[in-house]
């Protein structure tokens, strides 16, 4: 597909349509900038054992006794004068410029490791889901597709059947002229006719709700004009049914098996929370009078400190409690997932046989039709038979060639739903 700008006129085929939906559909858009977000929790969940700097400069002018003592201090500027009782405490306004760059590397912190793992696997599970979202939107702009090609197609059939009960019409005046039927033939060769027009009006809007919708799948503008290039008798595929695939090969299994583990892990994070945590810490400091990078005195600190809080109410019990609840919802989530998939894809396995069958019946009774209309055509021309008889299988005609066009619609449709079904579209 050429993009132009809009009220260009495009020729899509299905391979350009699906593959403009995985770049341009909005909500598959949606699905992977969530993931992109989720991809970012582990990174957030690092702090449990990469370190952690930071830095900070302040400005204090103060006549706190004890905050200039300190101040005068750290400065290395302490003098004898600065013990008498008058400026012990009754300092004047002292003013200290501090500039300090501190760190912290976390020696023992479960509680933070299992988080990581924990965000690691939601992270997973996100992608897993927006592999499913974009399998969904493949069989979605699949089966519009074939929805928009189903509805050109009636209108080009009712057009047919149209211009036939329009010559039958004609043919029934000129035999009328000769004065070998009479004049009620063509009426009703003419409100056949009239019917018709009115089913091929209601195709044709039928055909624009279904380029339409196509359009809004691929994000083109309103003023598009879509020329669809794979026909549904030439992209009908053989009459085997598609191999079923393992149903884990499914973005949304896939998800909920992540979802599992991400929840196994938020069980042992609940519990690491009751655990003490060790980290290793120190931090440099400039301090100044007169500014940051003015004299003064600098100093340094290292140290190392355990947290615990053993017992924080029932906190603790609480959180184990509820991440194990979790934890079995993921599991039975699962294992339901699983279930209705392998039935979904044996009602799909189902659905596409029955349409292949359906598709067989429906070209024999288009063959069949044909040759009908022969005989009905011959009949009447040579007086033999009533002009009801010829418009009824003209209509048994028409009939047969729009059931024939949805059983092949349908095929297509079924072999996309199974495809779905086994995720084979899940990217």
């Amino acid at each position: 597909m050429t993009q132009g700008s809009a009220g260009d006129t495009t020729t899509l085929t299905l391979a350009v349509a699906r593959e403009r939906a995985l770049t341009a559909n909005p909500a598959l858009r949606a699905e992977r900038a969530i993931a992109r977000a989720a991809a970012a929790g582990p990174l957030e969940a690092s702090r449990a054992f990469l370190p952690t700097l930071t830095a900070d400069a302040q400005a204090v002018r103060s006549t706190d006794p004890v905050a200039v003592f300190g101040m005068k201090l750290r400065q290395g500027g302490f003098s004898a004068g600065d013990l008498s009782l008058g400026a012990l405490n009754g300092p004047a306004p002292y003013n200290d410029y501090t500039a300090r760059l501190g760190a912290e590397l976390p020696l023992l912190n479960l509680e933070g490791w299992f988080g990581y793992a924990a965000a690691g696997r939601a992270a997973a599970a996100q992608t897993a889901t927006a592999r499913r979202a974009a399998g969904a939107t493949l069989f979605t702009v699949t089966r519009a597709y074939w929805d928009a090609q189903l509805a050109a197609e009636r209108v080009t059939a009712l057009d047919t059947a149209l211009g036939a009960a329009r010559a039958h019409a004609a043919q029934a005046d000129a035999l009328h002229q000769q004065g070998l039927v009479s004049g009620l033939d063509a009426r009703l060769a003419r409100l056949r006719a009239a019917r018709i027009e009115a089913q091929r009006v209601a195709a044709a809007a039928e055909a624009d709700n279904a380029l339409a919708e196509l359009r809004m799948l691929l994000a083109l503008p309103d003023s598009t004009v879509l020329r669809l290039a794979d026909p549904l008798e030439g992209a009908l595929p053989g009459d085997s049914t598609p191999a079923a695939a393992v149903p884990g090969t499914r973005g949304d299994l896939a998800a909920l098996d992540q979802g599992v583990r991400a929840a196994e892990f938020g069980v042992r994070r609940a519990w690491a929370a009751n655990l003490p945590s060790v980290a290793l810490f120190g931090n440099v400091a400039q301090h100044s009078k007169v500014g940051p990078a003015n004299g003064g005195s600098g100093d340094w600190t290292i140290g190392v400190g355990l947290v615990w809080r053993p017992f924080a109410g029932l906190a603790g019990v609480g959180a184990i409690a509820r991440a194990r609840a979790e934890r079995d919802a993921a599991r039975a989530r699962r294992e339901a997932a699983v279930l209705q998939g392998r039935l979904e894809i044996e009602q799909s396995q189902r659905l596409h046989e029955a349409a292949v069958r359906r598709m067989t019946v429906a070209r024999d009774a288009c063959a069949e039709a044909e040759v009908a209309l022969d005989q009905a055509q011959l009949r009447y021309r040579t007086g033999t038979a009533a002009i009801s008889e010829l418009l009824d299988v003209q209509t048994a005609r028409t009939d047969a060639t729009l059931d024939l066009l949805a059983a092949r619609h349908d095929v297509l449709v079924a072999a996309a739903l199974l495809d779905f079904a086994n995720g084979v579209f899940d990217q």
